[in-house]
């Protein structure tokens, strides 16, 4: 069996690509900011419903603040 240079930069094309996407789909989460954090970096309140109900509780927002 030959093994080719362009058959191995396609694995290795491959494996980069699925990779990446691995990377990204679980790295997201990490690097995503949530409104209620948006919101305090411009000196405000966030303004979502959702946000607003949870503080009166003196809670965070479970479904922005995952």
């Amino acid at each position: 069996m030959e093994v080719t240079i362009h058959a191995v930069a396609m694995n290795i094309t491959k494996l980069l690509t699925i990779a990446s996407l691995a990377f990204s789909i679980f790295a997201a989460p990490v690097f995503a900011e949530s409104c209620c954090d948006k919101a305090k970096a411009a000196g405000k309140d966030c303004a979502h419903p959702c946000c607003v109900e949870a503080k009166a509780k003196g809670e965070v927002c479970k479904k922005c603040n995952k």
